[in-house]
């Protein structure tokens, strides 16, 4: 990870042209609190952690492989001749649950507090979105998930310069917390923070004055203890607040809460870099840490860890027992077929049985182990299958049988197999909302001005949104001529007519709303039954260009059907007005020659009918008249 120095921000700090935050010119608007008592308070969450970090560091190495293996297994497997292998369970179990939660789209949308906030809201889900596109929060939240899942602890802080607002993760080896916190959400913390390693020339170029203050950044006054190595810099093992070889310096970034007003202090062992109130508040006004936390699970002693804690014992028993497997199938016990009638010794039969192409001498014979072998295996494929419990299911990781199941069914699977899974992810779930509501926040509080968002809904039809729009309407205006302002004899201003700003559309202060955040599984899966089922209906007959079909479209979860609808209405007008016009000029004068011709036709037709009526009323007074009889009444 490359040196970065996040702090926080307002309105007023420009931004150092590398991207980080300058201090203020007011390094203290704030009186900060003493560098002992400071010191003391990162000490007391560093010690009173060291256990529970040795524990997290150990989760790691797990994760990662090769370090399941200490110098005491190592070294008897050199003496037994077998190399040192290991078959690594725990990484695929966490790797497949963060497959989970990369292929499910999570997108937060804001629900209105009021029946007429329903615009708003949709404002509000489309400003979200971007703010998570341009902060990259999907790749973030990820790097977080790994930290919750191994480690325990999990945080991110979200920040805005004025402009940007950004969302950063803080690594579990980096991030320290009130020790005595006892919910998983850290709401209970008093102070929460982190402590990273940097050049000391460059903690110097971002604070110049402080550093002139302070003097020399390499001296410690007081206590320099060697920190828990957790706490050292890398790739280097010792840790203290300075290191003099490479000239770097550990700078704690600490959020602490006092009288219900939450404060940001920089410091080093040498000195206070900086301190002030965080300048971030909620929509109701009230005082915010930047830092959003989270652990997944919490024992009794308090100590935080994740789902490989528990995975750790299975680990070990798995590698011993494949190791014993290799170890009797590359060995063999011999016996004495008749005490005393063996030629050689015990020593020399050994080497012979040892050796593929050995001689078992004569008096000595092979002891069957098969026996041996059986149950290592038997209990080496139940610890395989105890381990692959504590991860998902092959129903999660859609490995089940039966290729033509629909979306709907592989949802259902998918959601019965993550059950064992419910309260940690529910938990990181809670974490992910509460990111959002302080990217909102962010937003509210500091994108006041007019400015454009991008809407990323349509790939192929992008669309823009602008938010603290102007509303321009009639009014008094000054009358201004080549720059300038005409004034009357009283030297006041002269108006006239014109155009003027009265009021703000879309403006995200003024909104209220309640961020939630919904969240859509296997949508690869969902789009391709979709797909399949519209070429059904297709092949059944029906016309793709009907408004039967256009109505089937709409009440679709297809993706993108806007676009998909408007590609329909293009070709229907394409096939109707897309013939030359000489061609359709003639196409319109057949049709109107063809209209007049039915109505010919029908007048044709009722004359013809009047006439036969006519026929055969004269016929029947014809009749009578020749019988003599007057004419029908």
């Amino acid at each position: 990870m490359a040196d970065a120095l996040i702090v926080g921000a307002s309105s007023e700090m420009p931004r150092h042209p590398d991207g980080l935050i300058r201090p203020s010119q007011t390094l203290f608007p704030v009186e900060p609190p003493a560098l002992t008592d400071l010191r003391k308070r990162f000490d007391e969450a560093r010690d009173l952690t060291a256990a529970a970090r040795k524990k997290q560091q150990t989760d790691r190495d797990y994760y990662d492989g090769p370090k399941q293996l200490n110098s005491e297994v190592r070294a008897t497997l050199k003496m037994r001749g077998q190399p040192a292998i290991w078959t690594n369970r725990v990484q695929p179990c966490i790797d497949g649950i963060l497959g989970v939660l990369e292929a499910g789209r999570v997108d937060p949308r804001a629900y209105p507090r009021n029946p007429n906030g329903e615009e708003a809201a949709d404002v509000a889900t489309k400003t979200l979105r971007y703010i998570a596109d341009i902060t990259n929060f999907d790749e973030v939240k990820l790097d977080c998930a790994e930290d919750f899942l191994i480690e325990g602890p999990a945080a991110i802080i979200i920040e805005c310069d004025g402009e940007t607002i950004s969302a950063n993760q803080i690594r579990w080896s980096e991030f320290f917390y009130d020790p005595r916190s006892r919910r998983h959400d850290f709401k209970d913390a008093r102070y929460l923070g982190f402590a990273q390693w940097l050049h000391s020339d460059y903690v110097r170029g971002v604070y110049q004055e402080a550093t002139d203050r302070i003097g020399d950044l390499m001296s410690v006054t007081g206590n320099d203890a060697l920190f828990e190595e957790t706490w050292g810099d890398k790739p280097e093992t010792a840790g203290r607040w300075v290191d003099r070889k490479t000239s770097r310096i550990l700078v704690v970034s600490l959020f602490y809460e006092k009288a219900g007003q939450w404060y940001r202090c920089v410091y080093t062992g040498a000195g206070v870099l900086e301190h002030d109130s965080t300048g971030y508040v909620d929509d109701k006004g009230r005082s915010l840490c930047p830092i959003e936390a989270v652990s997944c699970y919490i024992d009794r002693d308090n100590e935080r860890y994740g789902r490989v804690r528990n995975m750790v014992p299975i680990q070990d028993e798995i590698n011993a027992r494949r190791s014993r497997l290799l170890h009797l199938a590359n060995s063999r016990q011999l016996q004495e077929s008749q005490p005393g009638a063996g030629q050689v010794d015990a020593d020399t039969a050994r080497q012979e049985a040892s050796r593929a192409d050995g001689v078992i001498p004569s008096g000595w014979q092979l002891v069957p182990v098969a026996d041996l072998a059986s149950g290592q295996q038997l209990l080496l494929a139940e610890s395989k299958q105890e381990i692959e419990r504590m991860g998902p299911t092959p129903a999660v990781l859609g490995r089940q049988e039966g290729a033509g199941q629909s979306g709907r069914a592989r949802l259902v699977k998918q959601q019965a197999g993550m059950t064992e899974l419910a309260r940690p992810l529910g938990r990181f779930s809670d974490w992910e909302n509460r990111c959002y509501r302080q990217m909102w926040w962010r937003a509210q509080q500091f994108w006041t001005e007019p400015m454009w968002i991008r809407i990323t809904d349509e790939t192929q039809a992008p669309e823009f949104l602008q938010i603290n729009e102007p509303v321009m309407g009639p009014g008094m205006v000054p009358v201004v001529v080549g720059g300038q302002t005409f004034t009357d004899p009283a030297g006041q201003p002269m108006m006239t007519a014109g155009q003027v700003q009265v009021g703000v559309k879309n403006r995200l202060a003024e909104m209220d709303m309640d961020i939630i955040v919904d969240t859509v599984p296997d949508t690869a899966n969902l789009q391709q039954e979709v797909f399949a089922d519209m070429l059904e209906v297709v092949r059944s007959g029906v016309d793709p260009f009907s408004p039967h079909f256009e109505l089937l479209i709409e009440m679709s979860p297809m993706a993108d059907k806007g676009r998909v609808l408007e590609r329909i209405k293009a070709l229907k007008e394409e096939q109707q007005g897309g013939l030359p016009p000489q061609v359709q000029q003639a196409l319109e004068m057949m049709q109107a020659r063809i209209a007049e011709l039915e109505q010919g036709h029908e007048a044709v037709k009722a004359a013809k009918t009047a006439a036969e009526a006519d026929r055969i009323e004269a016929e029947t007074a014809r009749t009578y008249f020749n019988m003599g009889a007057g004419p029908p009444v």
